[in-house]
């Protein structure tokens, strides 16, 4: 027999875990309904950008060993956009700068 254990959310006992299904299935949708950048070809086009990487479009400088690669937005929110790779510190330190992206993008294609 399960152990039953209150949810978290609802307090109502369930042998499902740590919430009950309905508070897991409200929660589950709630998590992808604000990720829109994050449906269709996006972990296939994240998963080459990685693959694929040698140096950090933000940095320019190569691995690290305790920094991985991340696919990094050129224009956040727009779940079109170019992907390219990027130092997990580096994407993280850059925030969501909407214009200055795209504007850093255009310069380096200029090069």
């Amino acid at each position: 027999m399960p152990i039953m254990r209150p949810c978290l959310d609802c307090r109502q006992l369930s042998a499902n875990g740590s919430r009950c299904l309905g508070c897991t299935r409200r929660r589950s949708a709630g998590r992808s309904a604000g990720r829109a950048h994050y449906r269709g070809d996006y972990g296939k086009r994240a998963a080459e950008v990685r693959a694929a990487a040698t140096s950090c479009w933000l940095c320019g400088k190569g691995a690290k060993v305790d920094d991985p690669w991340t696919a990094d937005h050129v224009e956040p929110g727009n779940p079109d956009s170019v992907l390219l790779p990027a130092h997990r510190s580096c994407n993280s330190a850059r925030g969501d700068a909407k214009g200055k992206r795209a504007d850093q993008y255009r310069n380096m294609e200029k090069r």
